[in-house]
């Protein structure tokens, strides 16, 4: 129950604009537009001359949240009442990547200090919020944690600082508490499943953080380099005992531990993992995913678009979605393949859905909802614009963001 958790870590943020009318706006409108994203939409002119918003205090009914809203979804929609105050952690931290892959730092630490409040002293965060009542899910969940430990770090990479320090440490020692008896994380401390993604986030978050920290570094009270970086190895060992499947001469990720279904984003995360370890099944996977998902050009409500499908196997929603799409671009261009032209011109037509800084890139090409396999959507989401501005800090792509 909500009042068995550990406390908020509570405290300040620091508002970026459009929160502070008083600091500079972004320039650029993807950029304009994902900050424009952040808090809730009616309230977000009371606090236009604060510089620092008092936020998450211990009780669930704190409001008014400067995290970033999930969706921008059209006034007439029914699913607008549902899920237009929606925040979802891990778009936070991945919209704090955006933020630093394009210098807005005001941004990136606005929504990092909105998040270092929200964590619990015993490092852990839910998985989404609501920016308009403060209220969250019960749940925790591993992926969304690793998430915000990899935003964390991050910033402590770009601007050398400690300032979230303690979420960094926070977010891996409770990482650490849910391994189970195969060496994996759980995905949350009430479920028993195991997702493919979060232990690849979990283990490039606690390898990275290993190598920030180097031989004789120490996170917080003793959590040190031997003990985050002999983590990150055995936690990769064991996702390379029991996630990865061969198939002839391609390779691919369950979703999970006796999980058949395989989803797109596990390739592109996957391929990028395996690369960083050295190891050659990288390409291999690559490989996979270029075969089994690519969409051609078809039209939809946004215009002529091309990309890559959420899964691969019978049943799979038939749509083209733009947050693994991106992924895909970027995984496929990392790894050097040749064959990555069709994901890079997919991406540019994402893009193209972009109106200025008046709306964001679509989520999709065609609206699809099930319990099984998730819901996508035509309106603009945080993810995909968040994904845009990282890829193209990558490579410089043809595209006004």
């Amino acid at each position: 129950m909500q009042d068995q958790k550990a406390k908020r870590r509570g405290g300040k943020v620091k508002a970026a604009w459009p929160a502070d009318k008083n600091r500079p706006a972004p320039t650029r409108g993807l950029v304009r537009w994902l900050a424009k994203q952040v808090g809730p939409e009616v309230t977000a002119r009371k606090r236009s001359k604060q510089s620092n918003v008092a936020t998450a205090a211990q009780s669930s009914s704190s409001t008014g949240l400067l995290l970033v809203r999930s969706f921008d979804i059209p006034s007439n929609d029914p699913a607008r009442e549902r899920l237009a105050d929606a925040s979802y952690t891990y778009d936070n931290a991945l919209a704090t990547f955006a933020f630093l892959s394009v210098s807005a730092q005001s941004q990136a630490v606005q929504l990092l200090d909105q998040l270092k409040a929200l964590q619990r002293t015993d490092g852990s965060i839910e998985y989404a919020f609501n920016v308009k009542t403060g209220t969250s899910t019960a749940q925790v969940r591993a992926g969304a944690m690793a998430w915000v430990g990899y935003a964390a770090l991050a910033y402590k990479k770009v601007y050398d600082s400690t300032k979230y320090d303690t979420v960094i440490a926070g977010v891996a020692r409770y990482l650490l508490t849910l391994r189970n008896a195969q060496g994996l994380i759980k995905g949350g401390p009430d479920v028993n499943w195991v997702s493919t993604q979060h232990n690849l986030l979990a283990a490039g978050f606690l390898r990275d953080l290993a190598s920030k920290l180097g031989t004789r570094g120490t996170l917080g009270t003793g959590l040190s380099y031997t003990e985050i970086n002999n983590a990150a190895n055995s936690l990769g060992n064991a996702i390379l005992a029991n996630l990865i499947v061969q198939e002839g001469s391609l390779a691919y990720f369950r979703q999970g531990v006796g999980d058949a279904k395989i989803p797109s984003d596990v390739q592109a995360l996957g391929a990028l993992y395996l690369q960083a370890r050295g190891d050659g099944r990288a390409a291999q996977v690559a490989e996979y995913l270029r075969q089994k998902y690519y969409v051609a050009p078809r039209t939809s409500t946004a215009g002529l678009l091309s990309g890559f499908k959420p899964y691969n196997g019978t049943g799979a929603p038939d749509v083209i979605w733009s947050e693994g799409t991106i992924q895909t671009s970027l995984a496929l261009d990392r790894l050097s393949l040749l064959s990555n032209a069709p994901a890079d011109t997919a991406v540019l037509q994402i893009a193209s859905t972009i109106k200025g800084s008046t709306a964001g890139p679509v989520g999709a090409d065609r609206e699809s909802s099930s319990e099984e396999w998730g819901e996508y959507h035509t309106w603009p989401t945080s993810a995909a614009g968040s994904w845009l501005l990282i890829r193209a800090a990558t490579r410089q792509l043809l595209f006004d963001t």
